[in-house]
């Protein structure tokens, strides 16, 4: 292992030029979300949010209670209608 010494007052310095370049690079998450995942949400990983079934989810589909896409086997939700779903049949506490 190599260890290389700086001064302080250096060191500080390419610090703070390199905060300076990282808050000018786009925000990022720290796992990548695209803008798709934030717009649509995987079946399974609704039924597990939910803590629902699949069956569940396919029977909202089949009712026309909510709409979905598919790519090959997978089904995707829009998050903004499952949480209008979720408003809908929200009951009030009293």
């Amino acid at each position: 292992m190599n260890i290389i010494a700086i001064e302080k007052d250096a060191f500080e310095s390419f610090k703070k030029i390199l905060e300076q370049m990282a808050s000018l690079a786009p925000k990022q998450s720290s796992n990548n979300t695209h803008l798709i995942e934030q717009e649509w949400i995987e079946g399974k990983e609704l039924a597990t949010s939910l803590n629902i079934s699949l069956r569940h989810l396919q029977t909202l589909r089949e009712n026309g209670k909510l709409s979905f896409s598919t790519i090959g086997k997978k089904v995707y939700y829009r998050i903004a209608e499952v949480k209008s779903l979720l408003e809908e049949h929200k009951i009030s506490s009293k």
